[in-house]
């Protein structure tokens, strides 16, 4: 008999990149729009995106506020640190 499927951090990163990539083109920004309100370099938020850095609880806060995003609509989130 298998056990419970786990998913990896990696995986729950990419799914929570996915979706903020996926709010941030249905709000028609750019990836600079976003990066500059953030106060972040472009290069950050592709990473964020592409799921390969997960986010600070606040820079996910103000994600959420710009993309009018639900936060407890997010893919369970990998570890995040304040």
């Amino acid at each position: 008999m298998l056990g419970p499927m786990t998913t990896s951090r990696r995986e729950r990163a990419e799914a929570l990149g996915s979706t903020l990539k996926a709010a941030r083109q249905h709000a028609g920004l750019s990836m600079e729009e976003v990066a500059e309100y953030l106060e972040l370099p472009v290069e950050v938020l592709a990473r964020v995106e592409r799921g390969v850095m997960v986010p600070t609880i606040p820079t996910l806060t103000r994600l959420c506020v710009l993309l009018k995003l639900d936060p407890d609509a997010l893919p369970d989130l990998p570890e995040l640190s304040d």
